[in-house]
């Protein structure tokens, strides 16, 4: 069986078929890579660079798999269509040359896009740019309303040691009393160290991302 199996893929009925199934499954090929490009293109045509140069490959894939069902035209049917070889051949030529000339003139601007990892670096770089200031400046908010508290509670210190009336003095102490308090709440949080947790969970945000 093997003998004649080999015999059939040497003889020339064998040679045109596989001839025509191999130029048949390079139609399909050529044809089915356009397709998926076309539907990643009409998805993705805002965040993909130069979509002009992905419709001249389109072209160029799809002009070759016509050259290839010509083939098989001419195969099946015994005759050689020429007028349609030249045509398509024609068409396969110009956007041939046409892309390969567009994406020469391309190259120099796609090779110096950034690459999906050096996106990545830039991000990292700027949102850790942006944490620093953020963290610098809630400090600075801190600072300053650990020094208005500060100043608030001696004012009313001093207002305390001035005052003769003693309903005035028990209001004067009672406020005392709760700017201290807020000043020992706003120290505790500022001892507590929880600007590093927000940079702790702003980084992992950026790893899930």
């Amino acid at each position: 069986m093997i003998d004649a199996l080999w015999q059939l893929c040497t003889s020339r009925t064998g040679l045109g078929y596989l001839l025509i199934g191999t130029d048949l499954a390079i139609a399909c090929a050529y044809f089915a890579i356009p397709f998926t490009m076309a539907i990643v293109l009409s998805h993705r045509k805002e965040d993909i660079p130069y979509p002009w140069l992905w419709g001249l490959f389109v072209t160029f894939i799809v002009a070759c798999g016509l050259t290839h069902l010509v083939h098989v035209w001419s195969a099946t049917s015994g005759l050689e269509y020429l007028s349609a070889q030249v045509t398509i051949n024609f068409i396969c030529a110009l956007a041939s040359v046409g892309t390969a000339i567009a994406f020469a003139i391309v190259l120099p601007q796609i090779k110096v896009l950034p690459s999906p990892k050096q996106q990545r670096a830039e991000l990292e770089r700027l949102v850790g740019q942006r944490t620093q200031e953020k963290d610098h400046l809630i400090q600075v908010i801190n600072h300053r309303i650990g020094n208005q508290l500060q100043i608030l509670s001696s004012l009313v210190s001093i207002e305390t040691r001035r005052t003769t009336s003693e309903e005035t003095l028990r209001i004067l102490r009672r406020l005392k009393d709760t700017l201290d308090k807020m000043g020992q709440e706003h120290a505790a949080m500022r001892a507590s160290d929880y600007l590093a947790k927000i940079d702790a969970i702003n980084a992992s945000a950026i790893r899930i991302a």
